[in-house]
């Protein structure tokens, strides 16, 4: 808070990852549970636009969010599995993207918290540039180590420094809180998952090039909303029944988050 608030005022970037890569142990609820508390100390309300798993759709929101004066929140979730950041694609435009939008982080004032299995599984590049790592434990569930995360003195290599007065922090679970925005990412992860192709940025695409969305009226996207939370209708069957795309279905479900 002191980089962000206090004389530098910058930004930060925050990497969530889990003990021996394990899943289910809450990484996309730490992830919300922080970036709320931070929105409620900034004065930001979050919006849908800064929950995302496409890594062209974080740096179009980098771009667009507000300037110097309002510390402001963004999650990618999933950096690794949905495509953004992966190591394997270090040599990507998008990494390159990823890595000088993060540099230039204080021109923002952006905390970014993404999630991802594994830090190893990022691109040294953000890694690197990460200011924070917290280790979600797998035994008890609920907890998370914090680290700082710095570099070497003579050769640069980077290093990850634990606080000797803290052994580890526990967190709530905002599934059974019914957090909306947790029950938004929840949502996106599965529509990647119905998609098949496990790529953010091709179904970002996809919602983008949808044309059939502004062909519905006031009426037909109540009626959506209304199956979508009331009916346990799928979203593969609302977006059959109307004949659209299932990311336009959770785009209307969501369009009042």
């Amino acid at each position: 808070m002191h980089g962000i608030v206090g004389p530098r005022q910058g930004g930060a970037r925050i990497i969530i990852d889990s003990e021996d890569a394990s899943t289910g142990v809450g990484k996309t609820g730490l992830a919300v549970y922080l970036a709320l508390l931070l929105c409620r100390t900034f004065g930001y309300e979050i919006e849908k636009d800064d929950l995302t798993l496409s890594g062209a759709a974080y740096l179009q929101r980098w771009r667009d969010h507000l300037g110097a004066e309002q510390p402001s929140v963004i999650i990618l979730d999933e950096l690794g599995g949905a495509g953004a950041g992966q190591a394997r694609r270090a040599m990507s435009t998008q990494n390159v993207d990823l890595s000088n939008a993060w540099q230039l982080m204080r021109k923002k004032r952006i905390v970014t918290i993404v999630t991802l299995p594994h830090w190893s599984k990022a691109d040294k590049s953000l890694r690197k540039q990460a200011d924070y790592r917290l280790w979600c434990l797998r035994e008890p569930i609920g907890y998370f180590r914090p680290y700082q995360v710095g570099a070497t003195f003579n050769d640069g290599n980077i290093q990850t420094r634990g606080y000797d007065d803290v052994d580890r922090i526990r967190f709530p679970n905002m599934d059974k809180h019914e957090s909306p925005v947790y029950s938004y990412l929840d949502t996106k992860k599965d529509e990647l998952l119905e998609s098949g192709f496990f790529d953010a940025d091709k179904l970002r695409d996809d919602g983008e090039n949808d044309e059939t969305k502004g062909t519905l009226t006031d009426s037909d996207k109540e009626h959506i909303k209304h199956m979508a939370e009331s009916t346990g209708a799928t979203q593969a069957e609302i977006a059959d029944v109307y004949e659209i795309d299932r990311s336009t279905v959770s785009k209307i479900k969501h369009e009042a988050l």
